[in-house]
């Protein structure tokens, strides 16, 4: 599923127009991205849970050349589905 579908669906269940499903799902993933980039958990009740896990840096050797990199300290994005979403992936 892409976001233009998601798009359509939202519009046709919700009986909105598509400009207004776009704005609205547009409205939540860009707030659902600011409340991670500031460090905030964002809990979905049966959906999941969006949050930020912190890696500190580290020093790897390439497959190819074996020379050694180091990557940088870095937080990334991680999402935990929730109880309702693990029963129906079942």
């Amino acid at each position: 599923m892409t976001k233009k579908d998601l798009i359509e669906i939202v519009a046709q269940k919700a009986k909105l127009s598509k400009k207004a499903a776009k704005q609205a799902i547009e409205t939540f993933l860009n707030e659902t991205m600011k409340a991670l980039a500031s460090g905030e958990t964002v809990k979905l009740s049966g959906f999941g849970t969006f949050k930020t896990k912190m890696f500190k840096a580290k020093t790897i050797k390439a497959i190819g050349s074996k020379e050694s990199k180091k990557i940088a300290a870095r937080r990334m994005p991680r999402y935990i589905p929730g109880t309702k979403i693990k029963k129906m992936v079942k």
